[in-house]
């Protein structure tokens, strides 16, 4: 039974918990993304898994076990997001009448409130994803379900600017920004739910046939990219001046990953806006500009992780929260930066080093880029399930009385 520490207050943070679990189920799918077959479609459907199931497809040596695990392992980790995402439902709820909450609502904590929208869009990317995958002929309706999705985008979109909005609004009228108490980047967390919408519309955009229905969605995604880089470009401003004027803030240290999904987002969502750009408008996806963008995020990636790394070494974040006493919920930040370095990895693997034809695919060296990969991967869901662990296995300690 999932359980919280009741002497620790309610923190939006929880929600990560759910939100990670959810983007774990989604980086299981990339290996049927990559692997299986499925041509005439743009991801795997439930055609092309009962193939794989059967054995009927014609599959190179390793790929069906693969395929398998990996579908095993993403049905198990959707089901763990949507336990975790009632349980944070409930918990949610009731932290709303807590004082603690209402002192949440004027402090700059408060953006921490767009973990929910955002843990939703995940939702609706799980499910997706679930039903292309579990549900028989599922696609062959795909085209109704488009509108139902932009539709279910829109409401997080604006329930999110919403919240987003009456955050800034509050800071501008009122007020009251203090830089030591903005030394860190955790407000980037409103960035990464923009960026999460901008790719949630991007997919009707790159895979509907219909071209009303893709500009729209392309339009949709292009508006929260805007807004996703310039609220981006203004917090890291504000972030990154205060952290080197106070240092950055110990309880905050995740928040100095958080860029690495918000670039996996981004980067996927122009690869998605290629792709309808090129079925729509005439536009092709040269091979050269992929080789640069998606190098050139996967390079900065690896920059920012490295450089977190090591401040986690010198501040001592990791052993203290993974292994140590440290049981705060800000530490289930850690998650989304590893799943997002592998799904970014697979797309730069396969899009920029296989299709172009410099590596075969499932040779070995394909296999060693497809490993190291996956190392990231495990290790993510090892820190995801030490993390819940901790924090949401909560045992009271009860003391025998002396008689």
């Amino acid at each position: 039974m999932l359980r919280r520490d009741p002497a620790q207050p309610w923190h939006p943070s929880y929600w990560l918990a759910s939100l990670g679990a959810g983007g774990l189920s989604v980086s299981f799918f990339m290996y049927l993304m990559w692997l299986v077959p499925h041509p005439g479609f743009p991801m795997p459907t439930w055609q092309h898994l009962e193939t794989v199931l059967s054995g009927q497809a014609s599959l190179p040596a390793g790929v069906r076990a693969v395929a398998l695990l990996a579908t095993l392992l993403m049905l198990l980790l959707a089901a763990l997001h949507l336990v975790l995402l009632i349980w944070n439902f409930r918990e949610h709820r009731a932290a709303r009448s807590t004082e603690s909450y209402s002192r949440l609502l004027g402090s700059p904590a408060e953006v921490q409130l767009m973990t929910q929208p955002l843990t939703l869009a995940m939702t609706v990317n799980v499910c997706f994803a679930l039903g292309a995958l579990l549900v028989p002929g599922l696609w062959s309706i795909v085209e109704y379900l488009f509108p139902l999705a932009l539709l279910a985008f829109a409401a997080i979109g604006i329930w999110a600017l919403k919240l987003y909005g009456r955050y800034i609004t509050r800071m501008l009228v009122s007020g009251g920004y203090r830089s030591e108490e903005h030394n860190h980047l955790s407000p980037l967390i409103a960035v990464f739910t923009f960026s999460m919408l901008s790719v949630g519309f991007a997919a009707p955009a790159a895979m509907s046939h219909y071209q009303v229905l893709a500009a729209l969605a392309g339009t949709l995604s292009i508006l929260f990219l805007v807004v996703a880089v310039v609220t981006g470009i203004l917090v890291l401003i504000s972030g990154l001046q205060a952290m080197l004027q106070h240092g950055l803030q110990n309880q905050a240290t995740p928040s100095i990953w958080m860029l690495v999904p918000i670039m996996t987002l981004l980067g996927i969502e122009w690869v998605r806006m290629q792709h309808g750009l090129s079925h729509h408008f005439s536009a092709p996806v040269e091979q050269g500009r992929l080789f640069v963008v998606l190098s050139a995020i996967f390079m900065l990636q690896l920059g920012v992780m490295l450089l977190g790394f090591r401040v986690m070494q010198l501040n001592g974040y990791l052993k203290a929260h993974l292994k140590g006493a440290e049981r705060n919920p800000v530490s289930f930040g850690l998650i989304c930066p590893g799943v997002a370095l592998f799904v970014m990895g697979m797309f730069w693997w396969h899009l920029v080093w296989v299709e172009s034809g410099i590596v075969t695919a499932f040779g070995a060296v394909y296999w060693l880029g497809i490993t190291l990969l996956a190392l990231v991967q495990l290790l993510t869901l090892a820190a995801l399930l030490r993390l819940s662990g901790r924090l949401l296995r909560h045992k009271s300690v009860q003391i025998a009385s002396m008689q």
